[in-house]
């Protein structure tokens, strides 16, 4: 197996650009760490291998010859099995969607090919990336642990060095939480940020596509390459000045989280970045409420006629979320939203002394057993808000696993939550992946 399964998306891009390494070899390489450590960790729906293979040949040669489709040209790409692409089933763990269907590309993948990259397959994911029924993607650090959801091959595949940056999507935590488990990067723009068509919907106004990679400069360069609006590099401030949220982030956290997370603060601390403790507005305490009026209406609005087709075929678990959600008055999802932008209003000048603010991106590392993917607490405000967030890896719980340090910034500044995001890891290091 060759040491592709180590390089970040960034050094891959490079090296193939610059002909020291050809997308033969490395799909070659990945799809053998896929099948020496897939059996353990199940992070794949589908593995597209023949056509993976036969793109890395024809990208090989337009590579000798100069010619570059984009920059991401060659790189193998895993996605949430909730996006179409054309020539794969999208089965979003139900048996509920017909394998034998077939798609268009969504507008996220079709973004990613005209950047170049490769798409190497599909990545597990919670029953319709909602409530329902996990995968049983394994925690790479922990086998014993989940892997996080609904984003949970995602963050495996990544974890696992199976691939260097996988798409998934986030409607409270979903992308951040699998990517801070398995001790990587990951990002959940602002809303709007990513295309969401050929997207299998779970709360339309809430549903974030995001990205998890190796190492924060990779949100960079993946996010340029697909972002709706075209964007230039990125230039960081000369100086930071971080906001800490200790209420509520901090409070609802185990000890060692608090622990490891307030480390990280002083080494940021440390290191030159100006760093000063701000306050929730007294608005915040509503949010969980906010986030599930609107994403339980929304979500029973889309399922509604998938549970009159295909009631014996739902999964149990799903169905009487469903049907529950739809008893949600409609006046009380009106004053959702009218809340909602309310709470957004109420928390913008948090930003008016500090570029981005830090947190724990979860209370805890990963739980044991796969019943449950997991603690979303700490994201789901940042997802009802439509705020960019990112995670990085800010060192290891009492029990060996993984926990990432949250930044976020105000709605359409994701470049300041991306360079935040490189300026921390710059810092706080990057973990060493399991074996």
């Amino acid at each position: 197996m060759s040491d592709v399964i180590d390089l970040t998306t960034s050094e891959m891009a490079s090296r193939i650009a610059d002909k020291t390494l050809d997308p033969v070899e490395a799909v070659t390489g990945l799809l053998e760490r896929i099948d020496a450590r897939e059996p353990e960790v199940r992070a794949w729906a589908y593995v597209d291998r023949d056509v993976a293979l036969a793109d890395a040949k024809a990208m090989a040669a337009e590579a000798r010859a100069g010619k570059l489709r984009g920059p991401l040209h060659g790189v193998p790409i895993g996605i949430k099995d909730v996006f179409h692409a054309k020539g794969m089933p999208t089965l979003a763990n139900s048996k509920t969607m017909d394998p034998s269907a077939t798609y268009e590309d969504s507008g996220v993948v079709a973004a990613l090919k005209k950047a170049g990259a490769i798409i190497l397959g599909k990545c597990e994911t919670v029953e319709f990336a909602g409530m329902g029924i996990p995968p049983e993607s394994r925690n790479p650090w922990n086998l014993q642990h989940t892997g996080g959801g609904s984003s949970s091959g995602s963050g495996v595949a990544v974890g696992a060095r199976m691939v260097p940056a996988t798409i998934g999507t986030q409607t409270g935590g979903s992308n951040l939480r699998p990517a801070s488990y398995n001790g990587i990067a990951g990002l959940k723009p602002s809303y709007g940020a990513f295309a969401r068509t050929g997207l299998l919907p779970v709360s339309w106004s809430l549903d974030h596509p995001g990205l998890i990679t190796r190492s924060a400069s990779d949100l960079d360069l993946i996010y340029r390459a697909i972002a709706r609006a075209p964007k230039p590099a990125f230039a960081a401030p000369e100086s930071w000045k971080f906001g800490i949220l200790r209420d509520f982030f901090f409070e609802t956290s185990a000890d060692d989280t608090v622990t490891v997370v307030n480390g990280a603060i002083d080494r940021l601390s440390n290191s030159g970045i100006a760093l000063a403790e701000t306050r929730l507005p007294s608005l915040f305490s509503a949010h969980a409420s906010i986030h599930h009026l609107i994403m339980s209406t929304e979500m029973a609005v889309y399922h509604a006629p998938r549970m009159d087709k295909h009631a014996d075929t739902m999964s149990e678990r799903h169905m009487t979320l469903s049907q529950a959600f739809s008893l949600v008055p409609a006046g009380y999802y009106l004053q959702a939203l009218r809340a909602r932008r309310m709470l957004r209003d109420a928390m913008m000048p948090l930003f008016a002394a500090h570029h981005v603010l830090v947190m724990p991106t979860t209370p805890a590392p990963a739980p044991e057993g796969l019943e449950s993917t997991g603690n979303a607490s700490l994201l789901t405000p940042w997802s009802l808000l439509g705020f960019p967030a990112a995670t990085v890896p800010c060192g290891l719980a009492d029990n060996g696993l993984p926990l990432g340090l949250q930044i976020v910034g105000p709605p359409g500044r994701d470049d300041l939550v991306i360079q935040a995001a490189i300026a921390a890891e710059a810092v706080l290091g990057r973990l060493d992946l399991p074996a």
